[in-house]
């Protein structure tokens, strides 16, 4: 969660669920990415009640950087979704983001009252409905990648990151119920850290066409080979060391006549080992998962594909000093929460300061240079052995 959107993904088995093609503004791009879903819902999403409907509403307009929410203190007067956070407490105004900016709690307060006004309500609830309304956006997004696509987001813990994450991170697992909501080191900064440590890929694709009865599994090894090595070289090029490669392929079934077919990643002992009987009963269980049917129609080898990989950097967690459970040694200072309509004493916590087994109680806001974390008051907080922190229901 960003200043201006929202993005989720999927992460099943270690494995993040890809696309084959992206839609950039009119553009198609064939080439296989990361399937993410996103929605203009961020810490400068603007709150508005449209006088046609008098509903709340947030986003997908944003206040962006320049000037900014009305709580940085540069210019802006329109009330958003940070704005609310001050308001409720969530961001305390005494914080200075990446260590140098402070919030002004009266300038958010002043913008919310516009909504306030609209709705006849009192500025903390204006200020709730923003938080909520915007939560339920990030829900929306977050069904896309989930329901949507077969998966039950209560098998899965929610991972937030991003300046803004941690802050909603436990609402948006009351929704869902995805449960541990975990807060890794760096929130702010761990697309930085992804982008920099991230292993090197490649692919290439082509059609196949072929009915599975009409196939080998000669026939598919001897395509796949050759496929995998033209991948393997062109990482050879790149500077990668032969021995630090390694190959998969993906196959994509059907049912003859059917226009959606279903990507099965699969590994060549796999594919030597279980044949072609192997990669239809795989998929017959995908298409049962996704469908909840199968069908009695013969099955389709529509499009093969070579992946090479390099090996991924040796990136060896900082492990934290033992603690007793009490994180009194890391308390800044008592505080008060606006949660679920009511007014609640609260815990600022310095994060840098926290170590390993320490248990947070709710309601209590944890700092750090590059986000915010808040924990509702009936959920704790635990620090794990590598600094993430995992949010449960008490």
């Amino acid at each position: 969660v960003g200043g201006t959107s929202t993005d989720v993904a999927l992460i099943m088995n270690g494995q993040p669920r890809l696309r084959r093609e992206t839609t950039v503004g009119d553009v198609t791009v064939r080439a296989s990415s990361v399937d993410i879903r996103t929605v203009g819902a961020g810490g400068g999403s603007i709150a508005h009640v449209p006088e046609l409907t008098g509903a709340l509403r947030v986003g997908p307009q944003s206040a962006g950087a320049d000037p900014g929410p009305a709580a940085y203190g540069k210019g802006g007067a329109e009330p958003t979704v940070t704005d609310a956070n001050v308001v409720l407490g969530y961001l305390p105004e005494q914080q200075r983001l990446g260590g140098d900016m402070a919030l002004d709690r009266a300038l958010a307060q002043k913008s919310v009252e516009k909504i306030a006004k609209s709705l006849g309500k009192s500025v903390k609830d204006a200020a709730l409905g923003i938080y909520d309304i915007v939560n339920e956006n990030m829900v929306g997004a977050l069904r896309l990648v989930s329901v949507e696509q077969g998966h039950d987001p209560r098998d899965y813990a929610l991972i937030a990151f991003g300046g803004a994450g941690p802050l909603h991170a436990n609402a948006l697992s009351i929704l869902l119920g995805s449960w541990p909501s975990i807060i890794p080191p760096g929130p702010g900064v761990l697309c930085a850290l992804g982008d920099a440590t991230t292993r090197m890929r490649t692919e290439t694709a082509r059609s196949f066409s072929r009915l599975a009865k009409d196939t080998s599994i000669a026939d598919l090894v001897s395509v796949l080979d050759d496929m995998a090595e033209q991948t393997r070289s062109e990482l050879v090029a790149d500077g990668i060391p032969e021995d630090q490669i390694t190959s998969l392929f993906e196959i994509d079934v059907r049912y003859a006549g059917q226009a959606f077919e279903v990507p099965l990643t699969i590994t060549q002992d796999i594919l030597e080992q279980d044949g072609i009987a192997g990669i239809l009963a795989r998929f017959d269980e995908e298409h049962l998962r996704l469908f909840t049917f199968n069908m009695d129609t013969p099955h389709e080898i529509v499009n093969l594909r070579a992946v090479a990989q390099g090996q991924a950097p040796a990136l060896p967690a900082a492990t934290l000093p033992k603690g007793d459970g009490d994180p009194s040694a890391a308390k800044i200072r008592d505080h008060t929460v606006w949660i679920d309509g009511a007014e609640r004493a609260a815990v600022i916590y310095d994060r840098a300061r926290l170590r390993q087994g320490d248990v947070i109680e709710g309601p209590a806001i944890i700092t750090e240079m590059d986000s915010t974390t808040l924990v509702e008051h009936d959920c704790r907080a635990v620090v794990d052995a590598v600094g993430n922190i995992l949010i449960t229901l008490k």
